[in-house]
């Protein structure tokens, strides 16, 4: 019996030990489990979506052309994208300024640009966006652009931009005047003959104002008509006779318009006369770009005292002249044999003045 409970006893222990050892190893296993860390459960992130970006500008503009004008646009970029990055905005085909530049544009956020363009132009021309940043981003918005300048022709002091009747136009005697108008319109230019005292309904929507050797004089509502007109911020051109008339031997009528300006230029027969012949004393202005020389075909030159600035000369005779006055700007011409001419340099040089006169030194805002 004392055997049995020994053994029994003996086995006990063994039991005992041996559970001891598993639940140590069991203890064992598990510590070095909890040495090891666990893999956490991985998520893929969205990918976000390239900038979206869209650019709200007109698609028509009506404008005067060679005028500067300035107007707004604004870009958007769509939620949920990435920021666009350096966002640059160019105009193709035309002179100007974008305002901001190089900017970044955030998900959801719409940025206003400014555009001032220079010597605009009747045509189509493209807004392009650009990104420098990644990722790149590029879209393109085309701009219509129509022409609304106006040259009005003072056909009510001026017999010959008075004429209606298109066989007149073909004689001889007023083949200067239509061909000069129809080069206007060709460049672009349209044209209006005013057959009535100057109002401001009469000069409304003109930009420039052509005054050739008029043959009445000028009521003293019309001389504030146009000094109206030139605090406006538009121009006059001056032009001397056409031929030596003999329909009147001086010019009361066009020295009396410029006195009443207070412009020192006076028109007279016993200036200096000009000869024929070319000449290449031209000064520097945006009026005489890429004009070299001219042909002079006679004529008399003009008596000028400052402001007024000389333009072309021939043997020390003043031929063309300007003058700044108010918002606006006035050019002179001694004679109609140079500015009604479309010949060559001439016609280049009267073209140049045109654009010049017609073009403010301010920016318009289109509204």
């Amino acid at each position: 019996m004392i055997k049995q409970t020994k053994a029994l006893l003996v086995t006990l222990i063994a039991i005992a030990v041996l559970s001891g050892g598993f639940l140590a190893y069991n203890k064992l296993i598990v510590s070095q489990k909890s040495l090891v860390p666990e893999k956490p459960e991985t998520t893929e992130e969205p990918t976000v979506p390239a900038p979206k970006l869209t650019i709200s500008a007109p698609s028509e503009i009506e404008v005067t052309a060679y005028k500067a004008y300035s107007f707004n646009f604004s870009i958007k970029n769509e939620e949920k994208c990435q920021e666009a990055k350096d966002v640059n905005v160019t105009l193709r085909g035309i002179i100007g300024e974008i305002s901001p530049s190089n900017i970044t544009i955030p998900p959801g956020k719409l940025i206003e640009f400014k555009v001032k363009l220079d010597g605009l132009k009747p045509g189509n021309y493209t807004l392009y966006l650009e990104t420098s940043g990644k990722p790149d981003v590029s879209i393109a918005k085309t701009i219509s652009v129509k022409s609304q300048i106006v040259v009005g022709l003072d056909g009510y002091h001026f017999i010959f931009f008075g004429i209606r009747n298109k066989d007149a136009w073909k004689a001889e005697k007023y083949y200067d005047e239509a061909k000069f108008v129809k080069y206007l319109n060709k460049n672009g230019i349209k044209t209006k003959t005013i057959e009535s005292p100057f109002s401001p309904q009469v000069l409304k929507n003109i930009n420039l104002l052509i005054i050739e050797d008029p043959l009445q004089p000028f009521l003293l509502n019309e001389k504030q008509e146009l000094k109206n007109f030139l605090n406006d911020g538009n121009s006059l051109l001056i032009i001397g006779p056409s031929m030596l008339t003999t329909y009147h031997d001086d010019f009361t009528f066009l020295n009396d318009l410029l006195q009443s300006f207070h412009i020192r230029v006076k028109f007279s027969r016993s200036n200096q006369y000009i000869k024929k012949g070319w000449t290449n004393e031209i000064a520097e202005h945006p009026a005489t770009l890429g004009v070299e020389k001219i042909w002079c075909d006679g004529g008399y030159a003009l008596e000028i005292k400052e402001p007024v600035v000389p333009l072309v000369k021939r043997e020390g005779g003043t031929i063309y002249a300007v003058q700044y006055y108010a918002k606006g700007k006035i050019g002179i011409i001694g004679s109609g044999f140079y500015g009604l001419s479309i010949s060559s340099e001439l016609g280049r040089l009267n073209l140049n003045l045109i654009k010049w006169l017609v073009t403010p030194e301010v920016y318009k805002e289109m509204g």
